[in-house]
């Protein structure tokens, strides 16, 4: 008898879920929009378990956040009240009488990389996230490296310049995607995405924000490079759909890190939105329930 599995990828705007069995085969899948609520984000959830509570093992199940994946606590302040409201590991499990781990969706989906993507193969990795943030994620000595507060990994949280003058501070951050967008946005005067920006980097405004965001998107991923010294970098996110970026992200990076070029790959995703979902599932079957 095969046996099944809920996994489920929490994200700020879309709740996506499929049942998989030990080869992370996807038996079934959907996704619903996420509840800003806390209580009603819990009963959405409660409510998707007890669907398939006859049906499953139990669930793995990733999120936003600092995850200590013992407790199920989410020490993140930056993320929603919705995820922290409540310590989803015990109330799942309580509603679902079956055993729920909890993980940091980045931490998952590296997990994911190596199991069945790009990470494959590999020992040492880091993985970047551009998107709304910039997750990261480690693997080391092929272990996920979580940090003494669970929060390795988070490049996104690093400044790239830092100064005071007059008693006031200033500090910049590597932007995510999301910037990038805000930004062009603001010079056209409109809302746009970040198809209707790659569509158009032969308007000289448009690419003239895109390649400053990009040497952001660079020194990101060359220091992060540099200081841990992986056989790659793995990057992921919505925009890894444009060749372009990828290209001009190698090519940034190792113009200003030359010396990467001969022994850091950098690559692109390959498991896209189920990396999540798979790397939670490769977790949980690493437990002894």
């Amino acid at each position: 008898m095969i046996k099944k599995y809920l996994t489920i990828d929490i994200g700020g705007t879309f709740i996506k879920y499929s049942i998989m069995d030990e080869k992370y085969r996807i038996l079934e899948e959907g996704s619903e929009g996420t509840r800003k609520n806390p209580e009603e984000f819990l009963k959405q959830l409660e409510t998707l378990v007890l669907r398939y509570k006859t049906e499953v093992e139990g669930a793995a199940v990733c999120i936003a956040g600092f995850i200590n994946p013992e407790t199920g606590e989410n020490t993140d302040d930056s993320v929603g009240e919705n995820f922290r409201a409540y310590n989803l590991k015990q109330a799942l499990s309580t509603a679902g009488d079956f055993p729920v781990i909890l993980e940091n969706d980045s931490n998952c989906a590296a997990l994911g990389e190596m199991v069945l993507g790009a990470g494959r193969g590999l020992r040492d990795f880091c993985l970047l996230t551009f998107g709304t943030g910039i997750g990261g994620a480690l693997v080391l000595d092929g272990n996920l490296y979580r940090g003494k507060h669970f929060k390795a990994g988070e490049a996104g949280l690093t400044l790239l310049r830092y100064s005071m003058t007059d008693g006031k501070t200033s500090c910049e951050s590597a932007g995510a995607t999301s910037a990038l967008v805000r930004e062009v946005s603001r010079t056209l005067g409109r809302d746009v995405d970040g198809i209707y920006i790659f569509g158009h980097l032969d308007h000289p405004d448009i690419l003239k924000k895109y390649n400053v965001w990009l040497e952001k998107a660079a020194l990101v991923t060359g220091n992060t490079a540099m200081l841990l010294d992986p056989e790659a970098v793995l990057i992921g996110g919505g925009i890894c759909g444009s060749p372009r970026f990828i290209g001009d992200l190698q090519k940034t990076v190792y113009h200003m890190f030359p010396q990467l070029e001969d022994y850091t790959e950098i690559r692109v995703c390959e498991t896209g939105n189920q990396a999540g979902r798979i790397g939670a599932l490769s977790l949980f079957l690493k437990q002894a329930f």
